[in-house]
Formats: C-alpha cells, structure tokens, sequence
C-alpha cells in the first residue's frame, strides 16, 4: 500500500490544527492566479477524510488536489506547522490506489517506470544527447556528473555551459552511463511503493558504479537523491551536490574568477533549493550582474512540476507568467533550474511573444569567467 492508515490518521490530526488563517493561501500560487479560495491548500488538506472513506471528490474537490506544484509555500506559511505537501501527497496516493488519478499523470509515471525519463524517450543514447567531443569525462572518476531529465532531452546548453565551468576549473567527472529520472515525480503523485523500488534499485546501482560524489544541475536530482532516496530506501553511500555549491567552492579557492559584466539580471528561484539561495546571487554579483528579485518573502513556483504542467497547462501557465511579469525591466531572467527554463520557454513560445531571454545561471557565468 502506497498509503498506510497510520500515517493517514497522523496527516488527519494534523488537519484538526488548521487555524483557517489561509496564510497558506496568500502565498499558494495556484490559489492567487486562480483567486478561487477552492485551490487554497487550507481547502486542500480537507479533502483528505473523504478519500479515507473511499468517497469521490467533487470536481473541485479533484483539481484542488491536483493543482499543486508541491513547492512548498504553504508549509513554510502555515503558523501551526501542518505538513500540507505530506497531505496532498497522501491524497494523490489514495486516488491512485482508488484509480482516479488523472490520466496524464498515470502515464508519466509509467514512462519514468520504464524508460526512466517522463518523456518515455528512448533513454539508452541519453548521454549522447548532451556529451559533445570537446567535454573533458573520466571514464572512472569517482565524481560523476548528472545533467537530469529536461536538461538531457529539452536543454543541452545548460550542460555545455556546466561541462565549460567545471573542465575549466579542473574538475573532469564521469558521465552516468544508465543515468534515469530521479523520480520527484512519483515521489509528488503518492507513488512510494513503486519509488522505494526505484530508490533502492538506482542507489544500487549507482553505488556499484563507485561513485562517491554526484554533481547534478537538476534540483530535483539534488532533493531526491540527496534527502528523499534515504526516507525511502536508506543512506546512499555518495554525496550530491548541485552545480551551485561546486561553483562556490571553486570561486572561493579562487578555482573560478570573471570579467565583470554589465546588465541586470531577473533571479526566478528553484524551489526545493531554499538552502542554496545565497549562492545564485553572490555569484551572479561578483560577475558584475546586477540583480532583480522577482521573490517576495517566499519563492512564487513556476506552476510546472508534480504534473500541474501537464494537467492543467493553462493555469500551469498563468502562474509561469507571473515570474516573467515580475521580470519586467530586467535583460534576462536567470534561473537554476531546467524545468523552469522549460517551462517559462513554452509560454513564450505558445504565446508567439520573443519577450525576455530565460537563462540557466551557467550561461551567465560561462560569458563572465576568465579563460
């Protein structure tokens, strides 16, 4: 069972907590956008004692569920400490036990089960997608380097600019030979018996590999296998760490300098990197960008991931517009995350509008570093 009965009576306890503040609506991107208090998580998590019951949802009551990025505002707001994102989890796994969850998100999950990627490409020439004859890779280094499933299929740039950064600094990691999804996405759909399966089968094998650090530029690599893979399996025996705290490191070894640029630069925040948010804008001021915050006293999601995008891609979208209307003014808009820049790239495209140009962090630093 992907949902046992006494962590639902602990996730239903906690409901009973709720001080109907809606902090957490204030600060729920679906719930603005939509202005439609029936998307607040405050709504959300009561949805959860009729899904024990077996009872079917009202339509509402369904897209409430679904219309979420588990980004993680509402648990950061919430005064009295509920875990809405665990809530919401747990109500997508009763549905898909029941066999109600949306189509779309039965047949992602299905791809990453099997072809390992959401897509369902064929993922046996992944690294051939993004690896170019100019990469510095060891074949038997014992840190490897994990591009991630929309930078391997949809925005190879931002492992070129990466691969740039780090051969130029000294670093010459290994490709992932059978490198696969990390899995946020059955992880943020309720899927936990299929991911511990998962988890424990790619820890293994990555483990086998003999690799004891994992450099990725996805943050959901970054969360899952760093924090998500211990809970569901065990402790990995390797280290991960995102892209942004390798260049840190290397600028602070004094490994990784720039030529001072000119520009200002819109920052759009990957949400499950809250601890990393320093970083970005150290670095992206000591390469002389001035920096635009689009953030007020919490990161405003994209709208794309745990199958908003796919579900509900015109909501989806409306909250991805925020973050370029937010970028208004600047030259670029930098993000950190692979889907993000997939996503606020789709708006612009669907809408035939140029607009503002979404670059990962990496191309930024590639234009400004010292050769």
């Amino acid at each position: 069972m992907n949902v046992d009965k006494e962590r639902q009576q602990m996730l239903l306890s906690q409901i009973a907590t709720c001080l109907q503040c809606n902090d957490c609506g204030a600060m729920c991107p679906f719930s603005v956008v939509t202005e439609n208090d029936a998307y607040s998580p405050q709504n959300k998590i009561l949805q959860l004692e009729p899904l024990m019951k077996g009872e079917v949802l009202s339509p509402e009551g369904y897209d409430a569920v679904y219309l979420c990025s588990r980004c993680g505002a509402c648990n950061d707001a919430c005064p009295a400490g509920i875990d809405i994102m665990a809530i919401i989890q747990c109500e997508r796994g009763l549905l898909q036990e029941q066999e109600r969850e949306p189509q779309k998100t039965t047949h992602i999950s299905h791809n990453i089960l099997t072809a390992y990627n959401p897509k369902g490409a064929p993922n046996d020439n992944r690294n051939d997608l993004w690896i170019t004859e100019d990469m510095v890779l060891s074949p038997d280094s014992t840190t490897a380097y994990m591009a991630g499933c929309w930078i391997a299929l949809k925005n190879v740039s931002i492992a070129h600019d990466t691969m740039k950064i780090l051969n130029a600094c000294g670093i010459t990691p290994r490709a992932i030979e059978g490198e696969r999804c990390c899995g946020l996405f059955l992880i943020d759909n309720g899927h936990l018996d299929d991911m511990r399966a998962y988890a424990k089968e790619y820890t293994e094998y990555l483990e086998a590999m003999g690799i004891k650090t994992i450099i990725t530029s996805c943050p959901a690599c970054y969360k899952v296998l760093g924090t998500e893979y211990e809970a569901l399996f065990r402790k990995p025996a390797f280290e991960v760490k995102h892209v942004l705290q390798v260049y840190k490191e290397l600028y602070d070894a004094g490994k990784l300098s720039f030529e001072p640029q000119s520009g200002t630069v819109a920052l759009r925040d990957a949400c499950p990197l809250k601890d990393l948010f320093d970083i970005p804008r150290e670095l992206l001021a000591a390469a002389g960008y001035e920096v635009k915050e689009i953030k007020n006293e919490h990161v405003f999601c994209c709208g794309a991931p745990a199958g908003a995008k796919p579900n509900y891609p015109e909501i989806s979208g409306a909250v991805g517009k925020v973050s370029l209307e937010r970028s208004q003014g600047a030259d670029t808009l930098a993000t950190y995350c692979s889907f993000c820049k997939h996503h606020l790239d789709g708006i612009k495209e669907s809408e035939g509008e140029e607009g503002i140009p979404v670059e990962d962090i990496a191309s930024l630093l590639v234009k400004a570093m010292k050769r």
